[in-house]
């Protein structure tokens, strides 16, 4: 499998699949410069949640299969950073790490309470998209989490390590056996 297809297969689903019933806020754009610090150094809540929201309940959904909770996870995540007690320095990385970790601690949990990982299923009408989906939601937690951020987030090797806080080498090899094996279950 090449890293057009699993790129393709993400870019394809279109926003409605992604973001039912909801309309995109075009005020800002991603072009304008991060100002997501107040003047005390916190924060702005307000400005963050209205820039990162739509993309981090979309990884959200990539990584749990889900809508809803992907929803309630980033909805858990924005309240994790209201109440960070100690200066955050980069809002945007501390919200992805956060919406990453609490997406993983989702899925484990569910797999701990059912005894076999949940099935996740985003219907699309192509048939490729949708066998590409099955394929991803196959992999473990950590290498569809290295695939969502290397992909779709577009962060390098070094930054999805820091986001996942584990080594730059794990990061690596989680990344190539996930392709490996969507190239195996794909072929």
């Amino acid at each position: 499998m090449s890293r057009a297809r699993v790129i393709r297969g993400v870019e394809a689903m279109s926003e409605e699949d992604l973001f039912p019933g909801s309309q995109p806020d075009r005020s800002l754009r991603d072009g304008d410069p991060p100002q997501n610090v107040g003047a005390t150094g916190a924060p702005d809540l307000g400005l963050l949640y209205r820039r990162q929201r739509r993309q981090m309940v979309r990884l959200a959904r990539l990584l749990t299969g889900s809508f809803e909770i992907a929803e309630e996870v980033v909805q858990e995540a924005f309240l994790k950073v209201q109440l960070s007690t100690t200066d955050i320095e980069k809002p945007e990385q501390y919200l992805r790490a956060t919406v990453v970790n609490l997406s993983r601690g989702h899925l484990r949990r569910l797999r701990l309470e059912r005894g076999v990982p949940p099935e996740m299923r985003i219907v699309h009408p192509a048939p490729e998209i949708d066998e590409t989906w099955a394929a991803v939601c196959r992999l473990s937690s950590r290498q569809r989490a290295v695939l969502a951020l290397r992909f779709y987030e577009d962060l390098s090797e070094a930054q999805i390590a820091e986001v996942l806080g584990c080594r730059l080498g794990t990061v690596k090899s989680s990344l190539h056996r996930a392709l490996a094996a969507l190239r195996r279950q794909l072929s």
